[in-house]
């Protein structure tokens, strides 16, 4: 029997100490591995099923970047006392406008792409908008454990139904595809909620002291802002959804299985990057970008190795790690971005980065249209690769170009 905690509560102590020894770093990445799991577990289903499963998951994640006004991201870069200046009406207002816009956005990508089920696409797109926005409300309030732990729970149930379903001898992709919709709703409707019950400890809730010009500054912040992760998320999907359209639902599945393991590469660049984003002194962040690439590559050279190795159990995935190793040096250029593009975000704002990710779409959609319909999901993974390398590049010389006039004005 487990006795209370210091403050009364049963089982406080025991989460206690497993915040003690379980980082959230090591959440991250242990959700990460399960997402990646779930993503191994998938390819007992043959491509063309699998292919289903990646159309429905790539409409409604590039559904909620497109739609979600970037909300996570905006909400996490906003200085202390920003929540309690705007008020709960503008929060909900911007929140209900980017449900809207998500929705039709979903919707859209899976006319164009021909494969995947508009239901699920919208549903799946929504729930992962609440999920993002309420996720980073959570890392606002330093709950990194338990925005980590429910998205490490979402991986294991998906996981465990993705196991259920292949044991049932249910190896359809549209059934699979509604199983990880629900599995979305819920995850997201749990963390809204803790949000709340968070939120009603800073009652009474004061007033709201922002004024027009701030309401206005902010629709132009997140205008900014979305754009550069708009660029940022086409660069990065729009392939797979080129992929469904002139290849079909068999090359897809075995592609987007590619992307999908060398992503988990970038578990510990992403962690960093919130960090960086949380972090309220410009002036303090380091340059990470060295330590975040010597922790990628091993990780990227066995997602290579795995996915040869699949390849010889499973012939409808005998090209996947051809693909990996294609994006490969991408993958490991794009996990140094990411850290330096938080850090561009924090001290030069949306614009630099956002600058910088219309350059970069500007050059993968060029690519992505001459390579695709010509070479397929070769085609995708070559011009996926080049696009990250232009985005580290560039990514980099603004972030040099911003230290440089920082010094100077502090000169």
């Amino acid at each position: 029997m487990v006795g209370p905690g210091r403050d009364g509560r049963p089982g406080q102590r025991v989460l206690g100490l497993l915040r003690r020894f379980v980082s959230p770093e090591r959440l991250y990445i242990a959700a990460l591995g399960l997402t990646g799991l779930a993503a191994l577990v998938s390819v007992t289903l043959p491509a063309t099923e699998r292919g289903e499963l990646a159309a429905n998951m790539v409409s409604a994640t590039m559904g909620a970047a497109l739609g979600g006004l970037s909300l996570d991201t905006f909400l996490l870069s906003r200085p202390a006392g920003w929540i309690f200046s705007r008020g709960r009406s503008w929060i909900f207002l911007i929140v209900g406008l980017s449900l809207v816009l998500t929705a039709a956005v979903a919707a859209l990508l899976t006319a164009f792409a021909g494969i995947g089920s508009y239901a699920v696409g919208i549903g799946a797109a929504c729930g992962l908008t609440v999920f993002n926005t309420a996720a980073s409300l959570g890392l606002r309030l330093k709950r990194f454990w338990f925005v980590y732990s429910m998205r490490a729970a979402g991986g294991a149930v998906l996981v465990a139904g993705y196991a259920i379903l292949f044991l049932r001898g249910e190896v359809d992709g549209g059934l699979w595809s509604v199983l990880w919709l629900g599995v979305q709703l819920v995850a997201a409707a749990v963390l809204a909620m803790a949000v709340l019950v968070w939120a009603r400890r800073f009652r009474p809730i004061p007033a709201a002291t922002a004024g027009r010009a701030d309401y206005r500054a902010d629709a132009v912040a997140v205008g900014q802002l979305h754009v550069g992760v708009c660029a940022q998320m086409l660069t990065y999907r729009l392939s797979q959804i080129l992929v469904a359209r002139f290849a079909g639902a068999g090359p897809l599945g075995v592609y987007a299985l590619a992307v999908a393991a060398l992503e988990f590469a970038q578990s510990g660049a992403v962690v960093r990057s919130q960090r960086i984003l949380a972090e309220r002194d410009p002036d303090a962040i380091q340059d990470q970008s060295r330590q975040v690439v010597k922790s990628a590559l091993p990780v990227a050279s066995l997602a290579v190795i795995g996915l040869a190795a699949l390849g010889l159990l499973a012939p409808d995935y005998r090209h996947a790690w051809l693909f990996g190793l294609l994006l490969l040096p991408g993958t490991l250029a794009l996990s140094a971005g990411k850290t330096w593009s938080a850090a561009l975000l924090k001290r030069s704002g949306e614009r630099a980065t956002t600058g910088v990710a219309l350059v970069t779409m500007s050059v993968s959609g060029v690519l992505y249209f001459l390579l695709i319909p010509w070479l397929g999901a070769f085609g995708a993974a070559l011009a996926s690769s080049v696009a990250y390398g232009v985005y580290a590049f560039r990514t980099r010389q603004s972030l040099h170009r911003s230290s440089h006039l920082l010094l100077n004005r502090m000169a």
